[in-house]
């Protein structure tokens, strides 16, 4: 009996030390949503948030038209330079009307309502905010800004016109050639955002698909990166192509030069912008495409895969190559540059998350490398941040993409992704702010002007922050009803 003693007694330690660093650590040996409790409180706070979110956003959107500088069916986004540039000017922001922000909030909100139709505020949002959407389109492909008159004549001695150009509607463009340089083509990642919406518009009113719409892969296999006598700088710089076959990012005829393309001719060229000889060089009421290259952007890239499986059509001849594309990108980690127009680190894995979660699944590795990524950037005080030169950090809108990639990819079943998703949850919930209307969130960077302003021209935009939040809490939502069936029958 002494000799048991002797050897229970040290084993009976070990048992009470592990105990105790139970109690004193147990979501560190435990999953937080093992305990039901703590489920429970958060899908209550998620549901308050999402309620609240959708008040200020319904508030918050465009009632009626304000001359042309305020369009009705639009939530407000801010077009801001954050420091002196030459052509462009000096640090200012501006209200901007845009297809992008527009388009982003319907469709966050058009999903949201295909899951939870108990939301009843959303389809008058929709209602609003689908029309201002197809004033963006012509032909079947959408553009960035609106059609509007030019504020100064465009050519040396001319009378007034009846010309109507592409433009911000608000923000100051000074010089001549810069206003003709912002009368931009129809463009791959507008038209993919913007035949989303007509897809979803269709889903909510319970109509079918149109015919019309049977053959959209048509519209992107028409711009890729395939036999070209071109070639973009920015893409040369990031050693991006050529000959990748992917989808490129205007909707419209580049600059064919006579010889294979080089870099020689290309610096030429960018050294003579300002002269009418030069590919880069943009015409009066002609439109424009940046630089006189098409570009390829990984972003852009998803964007399109996920139009396309959305609509259930994968007939595309670029469909592989953009996948290709896609994954040489995640292996390469080149998450601050990678993407021309998307300036934020977070940007990328987002996007890309998207796509694999409406099932584009030849995404898969990139996904797992993804979420590798995310979650060695994973900050102390749940929060992650890209670059200081965007918006100081942007941690905000960092997490957020940061926690919705999470959430797609694997989500609150995988057991390395949880820990940062339910801490990354909290650090946005204490970022909310409260309104007049509800609460919202502090707009991050959305969009860039791309290449060399894509550290200066941002836009930002608190409803499409806020829209980008509550999409991550819907989807917290049904998985947090999946893991509890009964939390959707208690509230």
């Amino acid at each position: 009996m002494t000799g048991n003693k002797k050897h229970s007694y040290p084993l009976l330690m070990y048992f009470r030390h592990i105990f105790i660093c139970l109690l004193l650590f147990p979501f560190d040996s435990f999953s937080q949503l093992d305990n039901q409790q703590y489920a429970q409180k958060l899908y209550a706070k998620t549901l308050d948030h999402i309620d609240e979110g959708l008040l200020y956003l319904s508030a918050a959107q465009q009632k009626e038209n304000d001359s042309i500088f305020k369009l009705k069916g639009e939530w407000e986004s801010q077009m801001s330079m954050n420091f002196w540039f030459p052509l462009l000017g000096k640090e200012s922001s501006e209200y901007d009307s845009n297809c992008f922000s527009v388009s982003t909030i319907h469709n966050i909100l058009a999903n949201i309502y295909l899951q939870y139709p108990e939301y009843q505020s959303i389809p008058p949002m929709l209602d609003l905010a689908f029309p201002r959407i197809m004033n963006y389109e012509t032909n079947g492909t959408f553009n960035f800004w609106n059609l509007l008159p030019p504020t100064k004549t465009l050519k040396w001695f001319e009378k007034d016109t009846d010309e109507l150009i592409r433009r911000p509607n608000n923000f100051p463009l000074d010089i001549r050639f810069v206003q003709k340089a912002a009368n931009v083509v129809n463009d791959a990642d507008d038209t993919a955002a913007g035949l989303i919406a007509i897809y979803l518009r269709n889903k909510v009113k319970g109509h079918p698909i149109p015919d019309s719409l049977h053959n959209i892969h048509k519209i992107f296999d028409e711009y890729t990166d395939s036999a070209r006598d071109n070639r973009h700088w920015y893409n040369f710089w990031q050693k991006q192509g050529p000959k990748t076959e992917a989808y490129l990012t205007w909707l419209a005829d580049e600059h064919q030069f006579s010889k294979k393309w080089n870099p020689v001719q290309e610096f030429f060229h960018l050294g003579t912008f300002y002269l009418p000889t030069s590919k880069m060089f943009p015409h009066a009421y002609t439109p424009y495409i940046p630089y006189g290259s098409n570009d390829l952007d990984p972003v852009v890239n998803a964007n399109i895969l996920r139009t396309l499986s959305i609509y259930g059509n994968m007939y595309s001849t670029a469909t592989q190559s953009a996948i290709e594309f896609i994954n040489k990108e995640i292996t390469n980690e080149n998450y601050d540059y990678a993407a021309t127009y998307y300036s934020n680190r977070y940007h990328i894995p987002y996007y890309i998350s998207k796509a694999y979660n409406t099932g584009i699944k030849d995404l898969k590795e990139s996904c797992e490398l993804i979420e590798d990524y995310i979650l060695k950037n994973y900050e102390k005080n749940n929060s992650w941040t890209s670059r200081g030169v965007i918006n100081r950090g942007d941690s905000l809108q960092s997490s957020i993409l940061a926690v919705n990639t999470l959430l797609n990819i694997s989500g609150l079943e995988s057991e390395k992704s949880q820990k940062a998703i339910l801490g990354g949850l909290e650090y946005i919930f204490s970022k909310s702010i409260e309104g007049d209307n509800g609460k919202y969130w502090e707009g991050g960077v959305f969009f860039s002007g791309g290449t060399l302003v894509r550290h200066v021209l941002h836009w930002k935009s608190d409803a499409v922050t806020t829209a980008f939040v509550l999409e991550g809490l819907v989807e917290l939502r049904k998985q947090l009803e999946f893991r509890y069936p009964q939390l959707s029958k208690s509230y």
